[in-house]
């Protein structure tokens, strides 16, 4: 690697963080096509679990159960998985699948700083946040990473089950 490719990529790790942390987090914003409020760019999970998306997300969560044998192959293989949701709070998919996405997170014990969440507008746009490169084409869409590399996507609902699912991307090498 040259030298300015190399002061690119240490400008791009320092600044990085700084700027996604300086966005603001739980931003809302009314949809101009829906008109109603929701959720837009960066989030987390405590700001799912409020106003209406939260009374969504606390009834889905409820009633999902994972596979308790799935779940327990899923604690073995989770070395060096990220997660990055991006989903739509006005979404009826999103309002379902991701509360039981994260009900499966919680039986595994993911640990909480490897999920990055970003939520869109009904036209798939987070503001200054470019989606480009990640290709959502529908919400929510989980893409799993191994070791900074995609090996899976989970895109509106699970193909089996959101366990069985990520059982099968997290067996990816």
């Amino acid at each position: 690697m040259n030298r300015s490719a190399t002061s690119v990529l240490l400008i791009a790790l320092v600044l990085g963080p700084v700027i996604i942390f300086s966005q603001e987090l739980n931003k809302k914003i009314t949809d101009p096509k829906n008109g109603k409020e929701i959720l837009y760019g960066y989030c987390d999970r405590a700001g799912l679990e409020k106003g209406e998306f939260g009374e969504m997300f606390e009834k889905y969560y409820k009633t999902y159960e994972p596979d308790k044998a799935v779940t327990d192959k899923l604690k073995l293989t989770q070395a060096g998985i990220e997660i990055l949701i991006v989903l739509g709070t006005w979404c009826s998919d999103s309002q379902e699948q991701v509360p039981g996405f994260f009900k499966v997170l919680d039986k595994i014990r993911f640990d909480k700083k490897n999920v990055q969440m970003i939520a869109v507008d009904s036209a798939k746009e987070a503001g200054i946040i470019d989606l480009v490169n990640y290709n959502i084409q529908k919400v929510p869409t989980f893409i799993i990473y191994r070791k900074g590399r995609e090996i899976g996507r989970i895109i509106e609902k699970p193909y089996m089950t959101l366990e069985k699912d990520l059982l099968m991307f997290f067996n990816e090498n």
